[in-house]
């Protein structure tokens, strides 16, 4: 509605007051919420410290020095002040890249003493524009802390966009690069964060080499305190609780850091229910964190310790910790722990039967978890649910909790990450032997040099000259045998791969089809239930194609689900049974993943499936034979010679490439590991010279 030129004119003194008015309101409103949240006061001229140095732009680069070590040594009351000064000063003398410096300087004042994530990204942001340069440290650094800070607020997708342009600044490094190790440790710990351990484990080992070469104490305490973090993840607390005390050996000087582990290993105790071990490192986190002011690790600990005297039924003590916790997090952005607040509030009003109370707050913890895309948390605050629902008789609610948790489970493999990390700790373990083995032979060479006389001297020079000659010649060849050995590994793996890649869209081809035969039927249980058992199969053979070799207990396990599907499917037309020999399954032997599946799959299809008999059986073997693997797979269906016929008769055209394949892998396999390896077809007679059946019979090497 347009408004009469009369009534605005009439109205102009009016409302020239009212907006007067609100600006003296503001300016009051702003003057006193920056003497109550902020400590210090802004200054207008240098700081007492620069009145030692001469001239105004030596004065300026002085005065971001003393930020700098202030900030290295966790005195941050005075950054935000001096940084502003810095920047006004700066843009006076045009000196732009010290302006870029104080506006970083700015960010990390709200970062670490503020806790106000938002204003510290405007300011990180504002600073980038100044540094050019593509590897510049302070451009590394904004970038740094962006992501970092979107991590801290669960912000995925942000997150994210950042860790790609510092993994893009990562390759142009060397690898010797103190900021390239530096930032493999940050990348590491995002990864982990958002539950992406297996990108994490290659940056933290890449972060402990370089550290271990470097001579890093600092570093390596940091790397051996995210590993313990992934040790978390896997609920092998004992192990998180070995790797964070021996970073703590290393951090201990490092308040900060030091704080944090001192947390994690209270945590780690608790998880293993020895309380009064956790509550001796929540108190020790907590003095230290009292002094760095660090009151989000502060709420923290004592989330931990609410949970605690839950468990000692201190009730009264752990509702005054949560109540105060819930109203820190309500205010601070920092999803990861305010859900953990959460989880812990319900865990208490459960302990006292307060379930609806419990309820609200788990759901609160769910909705939040869903929002930031935690799926830990999520995970949990869903069990938690269903446990609160089942305590209070609400079966189905608890029932419907329940089915969400089973569809959130991810499809990491924990079995592969534990190995790769006991990797890591060998490789760390045996580098520490290796360099006391080295000091120690050195002192012993230096003994030896002192007791030598000069009669022998010349003597023992010719000596090392020719072993020295002879040992480069054994190097050297077995440098070249070893090259050669591994070239021809290769080409055995790169076949196999190729080999697999053909195999395994045939079999998903025929399961695709089984399926929409279910639903072409309007059997929709039967459709979903395959469906189900399918996408398992699926998530086992993708996992299986990332590796050469697979354990026997998980390879039988996919071929039982292949088998389980194959029954559904032929609406359980034969029965089958499977034995594997205990000896197989105790030792760690290995074969190529889903290597007796086309057999299986031709003795069902090709045997059972057509026959019109009762009794229909399916039998799998594997034995350990004379250190060879045996498999057999017996079929008591129509045979191969009936099989022959009926596919002339039905599919014509058709031609089967499995068993082919199938038998090329077991032949490429076996000349890898120089081995010979065969597979024997033996059709089945009964006593009336009819056939009644396959047996296949496959000896691989053992490995």
């Amino acid at each position: 509605m347009v408004t009469p030129n009369r009534y605005k004119y009439s109205c102009y003194g009016l409302r020239q007051g009212f907006w007067l008015l609100l600006l003296l309101f503001a300016v009051r409103l702003t003057s006193a919420f920056s003497q109550q949240g902020d400590p210090e006061q802004f200054i207008t001229v240098f700081p007492p410290p620069c009145d030692t140095v001469k001239g105004e732009n030596e004065k300026l680069s002085f005065l971001a020095k003393i930020i700098k070590d202030s900030i290295d040594a966790d005195r941050l009351i005075t950054v935000r002040s001096w940084s502003r000064f810095g920047v006004e000063y700066a843009g006076k003398l045009k000196m732009d890249s010290l302006k870029g410096v104080f506006l970083l300087y700015i960010g990390k004042a709200y970062t670490y003493l503020y806790s106000r994530p938002d204003s510290a990204i405007y300011y990180y942001r504002k600073a980038l524009p100044y540094f050019i340069d593509w590897l510049n440290p302070a451009r590394i650094t904004a970038l740094r802390e962006i992501m970092e800070r979107f991590s801290d607020s669960g912000n995925k997708d942000s997150t994210f966009v950042y860790l790609d342009s510092i993994k893009s600044m990562m390759v142009e490094m060397p690898d010797t690069s103190r900021i390239k190790i530096s930032l493999s440790q940050i990348v590491g710990t995002v990864y982990n964060e958002f539950g992406m351990s297996r990108s994490a484990i290659p940056y933290f080992q890449f972060a402990v080499k370089g550290c271990l070469q470097n001579g890093n104490k600092k570093g390596l305490g940091m790397a051996l305190a995210n590993i313990a973090l992934v040790y978390e993840q896997l609920d092998d607390f004992k192990k998180a609780i070995a790797h964070s005390r021996e970073a703590a050996g290393y951090l201990v000087d490092v308040k900060m850091p030091y704080s944090i582990i001192l947390s994690n290993l209270a945590s780690d105790y608790y998880n293993i229910s020895e309380y009064d071990s956790s509550k001796f490192y929540i108190e020790a986190s907590n003095r230290i964190s009292r002094q760095l002011e660090q009151e989000d690790l502060q709420v923290t600990n004592n989330n931990l310790l609410a949970s605690i005297y839950t468990h000692e039924k201190k009730y009264t003590s752990a509702l005054t910790l949560l109540n105060k916790n819930i109203v820190f997090f309500d205010s601070v952005m920092n999803p990861a722990s305010h859900i953990k607040t959460l989880l812990f509030r319900s865990e208490y009003d459960t302990a006292v039967h307060n379930f609806t109370s419990a309820e609200t707050y788990a759901e609160r913890a769910l909705s939040l978890s869903r929002k930031t895309d935690f799926r830990i948390q999520e995970a949990l605050s869903l069990q938690i649910l269903s446990s609160i629902n089942k305590a209070m008789g609400n079966y189905p609610r608890a029932f419907s909790y329940q089915q969400e948790l089973m569809n959130l489970k991810d499809s990491t493999e924990r079995e592969k990450i534990a190995t790769e990390l006991d990797d890591l700790e060998v490789f760390y373990k045996t580098r520490q032997k290796e360099q006391l083995i080295q000091s120690i032979l050195k002192g012993n060479n230096i003994k030896d040099l002192q007791l030598q006389n000069g009669k022998r001297l010349n003597f023992f020079y010719l000596s090392g000259f020719l072993m020295l000659l002879v040992i480069l010649a054994i190097i050297f060849y077995q440098r070249n045998l070893r090259n050669k050995i591994n070239m021809q590994k290769i080409k055995a793996e790169l076949e196999t791969k190729v080999l697999r890649l053909q195999m395994n869209p045939h079999f998903i081809f025929n399961s695709l089809n089984s399926i929409e035969n279910f639903i072409m039927m309007n059997e929709k249980r039967l459709a979903s239930d395959y469906l189900n058992k399918f996408a398992r199969l699926i998530r086992m053979i993708l996992d299986s194609s990332l590796i050469e070799l697979a354990p026997i207990a998980k390879d039988m396990e996919a071929l039982q689900l292949y088998i389980d599907l194959e029954q559904l499917r032929f609406n359980h037309k034969f029965s089958y049974s499977t034995f594997v020999d205990p000896i197989l399954l105790r030792g760690d032997y290995r074969a190529p993943a889903l290597l007796i599946q086309p057999y299986v799959e031709n003795a069902i299809v090709h045997g059972l499936a057509h026959s019109e008999e009762g009794n229909l059986n399916l039998s799998v073997t594997a034995t350990l034979e004379d250190e060879k693997m045996k498999y057999v797979v017996q079929d008591n269906g129509i045979g191969r010679a009936r099989s022959q016929a009926y596919n002339l008769l039905n599919k014509p055209y058709h031609q089967s490439v499995g068993l082919k394949i199938a038998e090329q892998r077991i032949n490429i396999f076996n000349n890898n590991f120089k081995g010979n390896g065969s597979v024997t077809i033996t059709d089945l007679y009964d006593e009336r010279h009819i056939p009644s059946g396959t047996k296949v019979e496959i000896i691989i090497n053992t490995v």
